[in-house]
């Protein structure tokens, strides 16, 4: 019996073991992994596909412009209040901004503040990007919230929140530091994820993009890079 529990106890021993090394030589893997190097963007890029997460309001990476019309078609039947303007305008402290044409999704909002619920007003200005095949591979939105009280700080953000209590923390700190690195983000800015979904803020937006569409352009920049410092070597001083 004592050998028995030897074996068993040395037995479960080497599974621990192994288990730890695998994930210490994934995570060792992951961190090799240089950013901004353009033979390993492309890899990456290559052998990533496309997100099929729903992003907000259920649009999807990946949809036409057609696609994009007819979903806004299918949510106003579903009672959601979406409105098209050929200039819509937002007040902030550095000033007044001119987003061009768009819709912007109106709701009614609530949060919690304390043990107190609160509501108030959300409107968000949605803008597609596509890309050259004319495909959506970022949607950003732009977030105007009131509510009715004066919260200060302690001003909740219902987009936010929604956000974080529907996706993961992101778990790539070499490609964080590469997209700080690359000014998507900032190091204070939040970034989530859902699968190969990615969700991250800038001052003004919220930005759902996905992996693959990231990739492409860190890509982009670093050949951007590249041609700069070949013109600079071109420069007699």
């Amino acid at each position: 019996m004592k050998i028995f529990l030897l074996i068993t106890t040395l037995a479960i021993f080497a599974i621990l073991l192994s288990c730890e090394n695998n994930k210490r030589n994934k995570t060792e893997f992951r961190k090799s992994l240089d950013y901004s190097n353009q033979t390993v963007l492309d890899s990456l890029m290559k052998a990533t596909k496309h997100s099929n997460e729903k992003m907000f309001l259920g649009f999807t990476i990946g949809m036409t412009k057609d696609d994009y019309k007819n979903h806004i078609a299918d949510l106003k039947k579903d009672s959601k209040t979406l409105s098209y303007s050929n200039s819509y305008r937002i007040s902030t402290l550095a000033g007044t901004f001119d987003l061009g044409s768009g819709y912007t999704f109106k709701t009614n909002i609530t949060s919690d503040v304390g043990e107190k619920k609160i509501t108030g007003d959300g409107q968000y200005f949605l803008e597609p990007v596509y890309n050259q095949e004319g495909k959506l591979m970022k949607l950003n939105i732009v977030p105007i919230e009131k509510w009715n009280g004066d919260y200060g700080y302690d001003k909740p953000k219902w987009l936010e929140k929604n956000v974080i209590d529907n996706s993961k923390p992101f778990d790539n700190d070499d490609l964080k530091k590469a997209l700080i690195d690359n000014e998507f983000i900032s190091s204070y800015n939040f970034i989530r994820q859902k699968n190969n979904l990615i969700i991250y803020k800038t001052s003004l937006t919220i930005v759902y993009t996905d992996l693959k569409t990231i990739l492409n352009e860190l890509l982009i920049k670093e050949m951007i890079k590249e041609v700069i410092e070949e013109e600079n070597n071109d420069i007699q001083f």
